[in-house]
């Protein structure tokens, strides 16, 4: 079950809000080649899920259209899956996706009301918040850590992240959810805490980076 909220997450950070609060400027920076059209993402840690695919599937003026479908492999998570905005579930396959303006400055969704930041890598310090309101709740994330040496583990190596922690998304049983983010490959990781104390990692890998 657990698996399953920690991809329920990141559908979530990929799709859109009813309403946003966006504090800061805009992204700015080159075209990454982490958000061009074709470039793909796996995803370790996912036991439970199965058939994944995510990749970039169109960009136009700067903003990239995030593809995502995946199998879930237990039947009683599919309801699970109703908490992703904007999904399509279909027995048990759910397909998802969102948009964003990825460059080599950072990364920042993009909705219909307007843009949240995820991160800027030249700019984040720690303390820095963004928000946004969508269905009576406050969605929050703010900058906690950002690495001056290499020190998280990504695959065989050791890179270093700028992390941001986000709350108020209203899923029962979670506490607060880390985005792992560097500035040569992107979104590298997402952590959810749960309310028990227990947590749930997976690794994010882009073929592309800046």
């Amino acid at each position: 079950m657990k698996t399953l909220l920690a991809i329920v997450l990141m559908g979530l950070m990929l799709t859109s809000c009813e309403k946003y609060n966006y504090l800061g400027n805009d992204l700015g920076g080159a075209q990454s080649p982490i958000g061009e059209v074709g470039n793909t993402f796996s995803i370790a840690g996912t036991d439970g899920i199965s058939n994944i695919t995510c990749n970039i599937s169109d960009l136009i003026d700067g903003i990239s259209t995030i593809y995502y479908t995946c199998r879930i492999d237990k039947p009683e998570w599919v309801t699970m899956a109703q908490y992703i905005p904007g999904s399509t579930i279909s027995g048990n396959t759910i397909i998802s996706g969102g948009q964003a303006k990825i460059t080599e400055n950072g990364i920042m969704n993009v909705y219909d009301e307007g843009n949240l930041l995820l991160v800027n890598y030249n700019t984040a310090s720690v303390g820095d918040k963004y928000s946004l309101k969508t269905g009576g709740r406050k969605i929050e994330r703010e900058v906690t850590a950002k690495s001056t040496e290499d020190d998280f583990f990504w695959g065989w190596m050791l890179i270093k992240t700028i992390d941001v922690e986000e709350t108020g998304r209203g899923i029962p049983g979670v506490n607060k959810v880390t985005y792992f983010t560097n500035h040569k490959f992107g979104l590298v990781g997402l952590k959810v805490e749960f309310e028990d104390g227990s947590v749930k990692q997976v690794g994010i890998y882009s073929t592309n980076s800046n």
